[in-house]
């Protein structure tokens, strides 16, 4: 029983750490908006990133710090790629995405 329990307790404990995000946001007022990701970015966090990027003002421009992420998923990163181009359509500057404080790759 003991073995069985801490199996379930193992794996319980895994999920939680594989599903974790942590969003930060820096919004001094005016200016540029930093907004930090920190943790594993899988689908199951999706809803939440995008409705944390979604509430931000659409008139500012927007830092993108991904050095946190542990893991990005094919779906996140895609989902990121799409918002960005959409903040970026409203007329503000591109969305700068970084990872590790150097520009990411992703397409912005």
């Amino acid at each position: 029983e003991g073995v069985l329990i801490g199996l379930g307790l193992a794996v319980a404990k895994t999920a939680w750490e594989a599903s974790h995000l942590r969003t930060e946001l820096v919004d001094k007022g005016a200016g540029l908006v930093q907004v930090r990701l920190s943790g594993n970015a899988t689908f199951l966090r999706l809803p939440k990133i995008l409705d944390s990027l979604e509430a931000l003002p659409q008139d500012r421009p927007v830092e993108l710090d991904l050095s946190g992420l542990h893991h990005l998923d094919h779906a996140c990163r895609t989902a990121l790629e799409h918002w960005a181009e959409r903040h970026s359509a409203t007329g503000t500057e591109p969305v700068r995405v970084t990872a590790a404080g150097k520009p990411a790759t992703a397409r912005t």
